[in-house]
């Protein structure tokens, strides 16, 4: 395998980055650095007449800055990209019902305020629907009074039928008592049932020999 043209090639592909995409740093790099390097040859015989005529303390690896105001200028070698924008964050509107959309619609990336309809839907048949049903309410309003009425007069008569079944109750112990009376004579009447039984031949037997002796 051969590593060298590998190596080549991505050494050009950076020096490419570089000199593309990076080429306004490039060149405000090189910018920086010649002033900088004037700038210190310039500086270097009066930092050595300031040391001989009043001595100073050394400092060690000193660096010259330069400072540079920022200007606006148009750039002959610039790179042109494309891009394309995107809000932070989307929202989905919906409606609630479905139905034919009668307003004209908003543009996409349009503003919109507090309470500003959206859109407008054909009612359609759900306006009739909506009068049934405002009807039918105002119909079973007027039917409360009566009603309540009604309920108020069911409510009156909860005592009387309380007293009632309390008196229903009351008698209770006396329809027992005379059931239980009834019970106890049933013996005695079928004992006398029994006995007038046996006395029907005795009562007959005139009345046939009264039927025999007829002419």
């Amino acid at each position: 395998m051969r590593i060298f043209p590998i190596i080549t090639a991505i050494v050009v592909g950076a020096a490419l980055y570089a000199l593309v995409l990076e080429r306004d740093t490039l060149l405000g790099f090189a910018q920086r650095t010649a002033p900088a390097a004037d700038q210190a040859d310039a500086a270097a015989p009066e930092t050595v007449a300031a040391v001989t005529e009043a001595p100073a303390p050394a400092v060690e690896n000193a660096i010259a800055i330069v400072a540079m105001r920022s200007q606006a200028r148009e750039i002959d070698n610039a790179v042109i990209l494309r891009g394309e924008t995107e809000a932070l964050r989307s929202v989905a509107v919906r409606a609630e019902t479905n139905g034919k959309i009668v307003s004209n619609p908003l543009r996409k990336g349009a503003f919109v305020e507090a309470g500003q309809a959206m859109c407008v839907i054909d009612p359609g048949t759900s306006q009739i629907s909506l009068q049934e049903a405002e009807a039918r309410l105002l119909e079973a309003m007027s039917r409360l009074p009566e009603a309540e009425a009604r309920l108020l007069e069911a409510r009156a008569q909860v005592p009387a039928a309380d007293a009632a079944i309390a008196q229903a109750a009351a008698s209770v112990p006396a329809a027992e008592a005379a059931l239980l009376e009834a019970r106890a004579g049933i013996p005695a009447a079928e004992a006398r049932l029994r006995e007038a039984i046996a006395g029907v031949p005795a009562a007959e037997a005139p009345l046939i020999e009264a039927d025999a002796r007829k002419p």
